[in-house]
C-alpha cells in the first residue's frame, strides 16, 4: 500500500474519471470494518493521506463535462462531512442542489456513459424436441 504516490506519479491519465473511481475505491477500503482494527493504523492514516491527495489532484485539473463536476461536488461534499462531524448540515443541502442544477443544465451527449445497466435474461433452453417426422407420425396415430 505505500505505492499509491508512485502510482500516480507513472500514471499519465490522471483524468477526473479515473481520480474520482480511485477515491471511491479508497472510500471503500476505509468502509471495512478491519482497517478499523488497532494493528491497521498506519494502514488506515495512508488510505486517509491519499484520499486527501487526491482531492488535491482534482483541484488541478479542469472537468470536461457534468459527470466530472459532479465528481469533484462528491469529494468536496464528502471532505466537509467529514470536517463538520455531522450528517445532516446546510452545505451538504447547498452541494446536493448545485449538483442537481448542473446535471440539469446540461444535456446527456452520446460520448457520456449511461448509469442503467442493462441485463438480458438467460435464453430458455429447449427441451429435447421430436423430430419432425415423429410429430407428424403422432398427429396420424391420433386420427386413425
Amino acid at each position: 500500500m505505500a505505492s499509491f504516490q508512485s502510482q500516480h506519479d507513472h500514471d499519465g491519465q490522471n483524468t477526473i474519471s479515473a481520480l474520482g473511481l480511485r477515491w471511491a475505491a479508497l472510500r471503500g477500503m476505509l468502509a471495512s470494518p478491519l482497517i478499523n482494527a488497532e494493528d491497521q493504523r498506519s494502514l488506515r492514516d495512508e488510505l486517509l493521506q491519499e484520499i486527501r491527495s487526491i482531492g488535491q489532484m482534482m483541484s488541478g485539473i479542469a472537468a470536461r463535462n457534468a459527470i466530472e463536476i459532479c465528481a469533484k461536488i462528491d469529494v468536496m461534499s464528502e471532505e466537509l462531512k467529514k470536517a463538520e462531524g455531522a450528517d445532516d448540515y446546510p452545505t451538504e443541502t447547498l452541494l446536493a442542489s448545485i449538483r442537481s442544477d448542473v446535471m440539469a443544465m446540461s444535456p446527456r451527449t452520446v460520448t457520456e456513459r449511461s448509469n442503467v445497466q442493462i441485463v438480458r435474461g438467460a435464453v430458455p433452453h429447449r427441451s429435447v424436441e421430436t423430430a419432425p417426422g415423429d410429430a407428424t407420425r403422432g398427429e396420424v396415430g391420433k386420427s386413425l
